[in-house]
């Protein structure tokens, strides 16, 4: 593993959510997910939180 390969894992800024309503697993910002932002799947349009309220 070099340098850039560490400097590439650590800036990878996007991580996998499962959507609740279709169970399909998408890419998503890792902001948005910290921050509780409304997300939205891309397979079947359903809107969301990762974490609820």
């Amino acid at each position: 593993m070099s340098i850039f390969d560490a400097f590439k894992m650590f800036s990878d800024t996007s991580v996998n959510v499962t959507c609740p309503e279709c169970a399909k697993s998408s890419p998503q910002e890792r902001r948005k997910v910290k921050r509780n932002i409304t997300l939205i799947c891309p397979h079947c349009g359903h809107y969301f939180r990762q974490t609820e309220d």
